[in-house]
């Protein structure tokens, strides 16, 4: 998080706090039913009364004594709102019933050249060449997730542009700091797979309803690791991702039960090495600062031996 700590959204010239920004995004989640989050409008109405959020003071706003429950009334309201607002136009494009037709994106376009983030970005997924960098360049400048993750493709896949696998990392990196599971997905694939951070993001992701990343890929490396020629930091930060999503009883592991057969053992071996090198690291932690009491030790070198055992916890130098 500590990059998105100095940037900020901007709207209308006003900087908005990046609490209020993530806030936002969970509510938009909830309204629409995107990013792996159920919809429930009622449910985000009721949370975007109490967000500060510019969009989510229009929002309610917008829907204020309306009755909005479904996408079909929400939609008739934001048509209602007619084509000079933004808001209104990228909304109504993305409340389209599933058998109707989404292919005409005169209204959401219209909506982006009017200057709103969000539709910006779905031209950028919905457009290619350089117009999809265009778009996706737009929506980032004042800061929009999905912006992010469009422009991190755009890098990706040359779309646009040279390839430029940095470039796509850091904005792959911004969006998934800023909750978009897609673009952890897709900033895991470009690291590498003995990367403890891959299996961060793939865990991370699996949290949020998107698992099939590391549920199909998890188990190679603790083999590996059992074998000798893995990693102890990779199977640290499996475990880490692992731990609180198994549950037996159920047969399910992040709340699927496909491959549960395949998956368990090494699930348990992942989270078994996590909590063993936590639980020492503890031991080593809680002896030397007793050495440090004992010999009047001053409190900042207990703290940096604390710090040098905590950095070295995921290498398997201590044994339960």
């Amino acid at each position: 998080m500590s990059i998105l700590v100095e940037m900020a959204s901007s709207h209308n010239n006003s900087i908005i706090p990046l609490s209020t920004l993530v806030e936002w995004y969970k509510i938009r989640d909830t309204f629409f039913g995107q990013n792996y989050v159920s919809q429930d409008i009622p449910l985000a109405l009721e949370l975007a009364a109490r967000c500060s959020h510019p969009d989510a003071l229009w929002l309610t706003e917008a829907c204020a004594g309306k009755g909005v429950t479904r996408k079909e009334e929400a939609r008739l309201v934001f048509s209602a709102l007619g084509q000079n607002d933004a808001r209104a136009l990228c909304f109504m494009w993305l409340c389209v019933d599933e058998d109707e037709d989404d292919g005409d994106l005169a209204a959401l376009r219209r909506s982006a050249e009017l200057g709103f983030a969000f539709a910006q970005a779905w031209m950028a997924g919905a457009t290619g060449g350089e117009e999809k960098i265009k778009f996706a360049q737009m929506a980032t400048s004042q800061g929009e997730r999905e912006g992010f993750s469009s422009l991190g493709r755009c890098f990706r896949y040359g779309h646009g542009c040279e390839e430029d696998f940095d470039k796509a990392k850091e904005n792959f990196l911004l969006a998934s700091e800023l909750g978009f599971v897609e673009a952890m997905i897709q900033l895991g694939w470009l690291l590498e797979e003995s990367d403890p951070r891959r299996w961060q993001l793939w865990g991370r992701a699996a949290a949020l309803g998107a698992s099939w990343n590391i549920l199909s890929n998890f188990a190679k490396q603790v083999e590996l690791f059992n074998s000798g020629s893995g990693s102890g930091a990779v199977m640290f930060a499996i475990g880490q991702a692992l731990k609180g999503h198994v549950n037996e009883q159920k047969r399910t592991i992040f709340k699927r039960d496909l491959n549960f057969d395949s998956y368990i053992d090494p699930a348990k071996q992942a989270i078994a090495f996590y909590e063993s090198q936590i639980n020492a690291t503890k031991s080593a932690i809680r002896a030397w600062t007793l050495v440090g009491i004992e010999f009047n030790v001053v409190k900042d070198v207990r703290r940096l031996i604390a710090k040098l055992i905590w950095d070295s916890r995921e290498e398997a130098l201590y044994k339960t």
